[in-house]
């Protein structure tokens, strides 16, 4: 598996409605989104994401 796979797609397919809920499962750092998530990020004000966050 060399392709990064979006978090929110991953998310939605890979957990139940309750863990989705549980702060245990979501992690923090850098993560990769679809075109339609990052889209959907960038309409609710989240922003693109920041990868420098060295500071």
């Amino acid at each position: 598996m060399t392709e990064p796979v979006c978090i929110d797609c991953w998310r939605r397919d890979n957990l139940t409605f309750a863990q989705r809920l549980d702060p245990a499962y979501v992690k923090p750092g850098p993560k990769y989104r679809c075109a339609m998530h990052r889209a959907q990020c960038e309409a609710d004000g989240r922003g693109p994401e920041r990868t420098d966050r060295a500071a």
